[in-house]
């Protein structure tokens, strides 16, 4: 079977997906662990804020509560900064998702092309072969009538 003449690119397109898909992979946990990183940042907050409020019932001191908003303050520029880490995060998985995509989408097409390739080589195998079977049940016809006609 003739060797399928783009199969030096088709290597290029599997290395480049399968390139693709650890990229995908690693902004995929890059981003789990900011998504982590924030939803500890808010159950830390809301658990400060009970705090708080359980201070308030007991009652405490104005300094020990301007701590607590000073604290909550600090807490809220620091999910504001880790939101934005967030979408950041989410934005480099979406972009590499989308090129996994593609580069799986070239490599699927190429694939196509492959098994097109593969199929026509077969086919034009077994034409071949059934030409040869042709020929050779034709000659043995021919050389089983001579035969048979030199005997009569």
């Amino acid at each position: 079977m003739a060797r399928f003449p783009l199969e030096p690119i088709r290597g290029v397109l599997q290395r480049r997906t399968e390139d693709a898909a650890t990229a995908l992979r690693r902004h995929g946990e890059r981003k789990s662990q900011q998504e982590k990183r924030m939803e500890e940042l808010r159950t830390f907050r809301r658990e400060y804020l009970e705090q708080r409020g359980a201070l308030l019932a007991q009652g405490t001191t104005a300094s020990r509560l301007r701590d607590f908003e000073g604290f909550i303050r600090r807490l809220d520029e620091a999910i504001a900064v880790q939101e934005k880490e967030v979408e950041r995060a989410r934005a480099l998985w979406d972009g590499a998702r989308q090129f996994w995509e593609t580069q799986r989408q070239k490599e699927r097409a190429i694939d196509v092309l492959a098994d097109r390739h593969a199929e026509g080589e077969l086919e034009r195998e077994s034409r071949l072969e059934q030409k040869h079977t042709d020929e050779f049940a034709s000659r043995a016809d021919r050389d089983g009538a001579a035969r048979t006609k030199g005997r009569g």
